[in-house]
């Protein structure tokens, strides 16, 4: 069987399902511990570790080959405890038995939720795609105004972006370029690290897929006004399928391999000498914007990696 780590209403994740030929069964961890009951018992005989979410039948952990692990909730609670401490108490008790649920699955995971959390850091990932050969932009990450101050002065004008470590919907920030009214305020980088890159200009941007070793790779070319952030354009941009050089995509799978992602959404720049500069990589990325509009299949190949997993596992 098929776990589905997920939440109802996931465009994403009903798109796979149509293409899966296995069972599977999708489980919203805020369903949990409030409307999902857990047994785990070790004693004589074999181990039984099983859970049953509401309205679902019981899940034992021995028959799941695989799992797919994208954007999931936070753990839900029982409304009816309204004591802070005792809430407290609930979520952490609730959190460690859980987590160690997932480290108990021996099998295939799309991505291991450890991989999945180190996978999200920024720092890391530049870190690593370093090593492994793709060309980053250079990079300064401070919370120090002296050297946000001088990593700006040094370049032209409008020649360095910021961009937030992630876009939060109570305070959305999105990628943009340092104007001299920033400068101005470049004393309020002490409250909180600001992350500042030189600007890369392109003649296109990539969003490109990693499922497993299959690689889908989307050209996306906008309007001027969105030169700095794709996404603000994509309602008008031009999408189509392009393949990586071979360099580049050798060096991508080196980067998912040293994270341990089997899944990844990365963003690229293709400069105006051909150069492909990697932004970041999104191990729950979205790719239905541009597998839809390339025709690439994306649903199916994740389909697939989970199919082919369960099978190898399960028989």
């Amino acid at each position: 069987m098929i776990l589905i780590v997920s939440f109802p209403d996931n465009a994403h994740v009903e798109r796979v399902r149509e293409h899966l030929a296995r069972p599977a069964t999708v489980f919203d961890i805020a369903d949990f511990p409030h409307r999902t009951r857990l047994n785990v018992r070790f004693g004589p005989g074999a181990d039984a570790m099983s859970f049953t979410p509401a309205g679902q039948p019981e899940i034992r952990l021995a028959d799941i080959g695989a799992v797919w692990y994208r954007r999931v909730r936070p753990i839900g609670l029982d409304p009816a405890l309204t004591d802070a401490t005792n809430r407290l108490f609930a979520w952490s008790e609730s959190t460690e038995a859980l987590t160690g649920l997932w480290h108990a699955l021996e099998c295939f995971w799309m991505n291991p939720p450890a991989a999945d959390e180190a996978g999200q850091r920024k720092i890391r990932q530049l870190q690593l795609a370093r090593q492994v050969g793709l060309a980053i932009p250079d990079t300064l990450i401070t919370n120090d105004p002296d050297q946000a101050a001088a990593f700006i002065d040094a370049r032209p004008p409008e020649g360095v972006i910021r961009k937030a470590f992630r876009n939060i919907a109570e305070a959305p920030r999105s990628t943009a370029t340092v104007t001299a009214a920033d400068r101005g305020h470049i004393d309020d980088v002490r409250y909180a690290p600001v992350t500042f890159q030189a600007f890369v200009p392109a003649d296109l941007d990539l969003r490109v897929i990693v499922v497993e070793d299959e690689i889908f790779a989307a050209a996306i070319r906008s309007e001027p006004e969105y030169r700095t952030d794709y996404r603000l354009g994509i309602g008008s941009a031009e999408f189509s399928p392009y393949r990586l050089p071979d360099d580049v995509a050798s060096a991508l799978l080196a980067l998912h391999a040293r994270l341990g992602l089997a899944y990844g959404a990365s963003d690229f720049r293709v400069t105006p000498d051909g150069e492909h500069v990697f932004l970041e990589v999104n191990p729950g990325g979205e790719y239905l914007f541009a597998s839809d509009r390339t025709g690439q299949p994306v649903p199916q190949a994740i389909a697939a990696s989970l199919d082919r997993h369960d099978r190898q596992h399960t028989g």
